[in-house]
């Protein structure tokens, strides 16, 4: 079991009512168990997610790459990209 770790994603900008989740809580995310080495996209995929190039992903708040391996127990969180002044 060494291989499993527990990710959670949090969905922001919307995300979560784009993919039709019911009973999404952003305070807690949504906790999912993956095998060691899952790339980040697998995982967004495995949520229902389409379209993810124009998002931005952070993992334990460093942004990263669709195909960034996971490697540790991590807070993987999702947003659309903004503008503000």
């Amino acid at each position: 079991m060494a291989n499993l770790l527990s990710v959670t994603v949090k969905l922001y900008s919307g995300i979560d009512k784009d993919l039709a989740l019911t009973g999404y809580d952003p305070a807690t995310g949504i906790g999912l168990t993956v095998a060691r080495g899952t790339r980040l996209r697998r995982i967004l995929k495995s949520l229902g997610m389409k379209k993810m190039s124009g998002n931005a992903y952070f993992i334990n708040g460093a942004r990263v790459g669709l195909w960034k391996s996971i490697r540790e127990e991590c807070e993987i969180a999702c947003l659309k990209p903004s503008a503000g002044g």
